[in-house]
């Protein structure tokens, strides 16, 4: 993926990042989609947890604006690596998911790929709705990461769905080796 920045890079690397995981997702075996557990999470864990963790992004996109904290900038919001490195810092602390982030997932692969497609259908168009200066005056908060803003959750969530695409395919690889 690129280095999406603009509302519309964004706009467009989400519907990438839509077709990518979901065609990756889509055709695994279904024996291999759901081998795994709440320990070793399946690919079907992952997809779930992705769900989970994208559809609160959309769902506050939709508010009301003044339901939002205005961000007080005392710097620029961070570019894509910025937001990379700043996940996986706070990953080699040891962060996990926790609470509503678990997955739980329910329902076959093809409804957990269509639901994870649908959470960035809804993601995607909330995005459209805001300009590129409003994505940096209101922030968002991330249960790992603090106060964000909006254009950072945005930079974050692109790259926190690559990243679990990336460790399921290098682990089916391992497993299929």
């Amino acid at each position: 993926m690129s280095e999406p920045f603009t509302q519309a890079e964004i706009v467009a690397a989400l519907g990438q990042t839509q077709e990518e995981v979901g065609a990756y997702f889509a055709g695994l075996a279904p024996g291999q989609f759901m081998h795994g557990n709440a320990e070793t999470w399946s690919p079907a864990h992952h997809l779930h947890h992705l769900i989970v963790s994208n559809a609160p992004v959309g769902r506050a996109l939709g508010l009301p604006r003044d339901r939002l904290p205005a961000r007080i900038a005392t710097q620029p919001s961070r570019s894509y690596p910025e937001m990379q490195a700043l996940y996986r810092g706070a990953l080699a602390t040891g962060v996990k998911a926790s609470g509503r982030f678990l997955p739980d997932p329910q329902g076959n692969q093809a409804e957990l790929v269509a639901g994870y497609r649908q959470t960035l259908d809804a993601l995607r168009v909330q995005v459209q709705g805001w300009n590129d200066a409003d994505l940096d005056a209101y922030t968002l908060a991330h249960p790992a990461l603090g106060l964000l803003s909006v254009r950072e959750m945005l930079l974050f969530t692109l790259y926190h769905n690559a990243h679990h695409r990336v460790g399921v395919q290098n682990r089916t690889q391992m497993e299929n080796a």
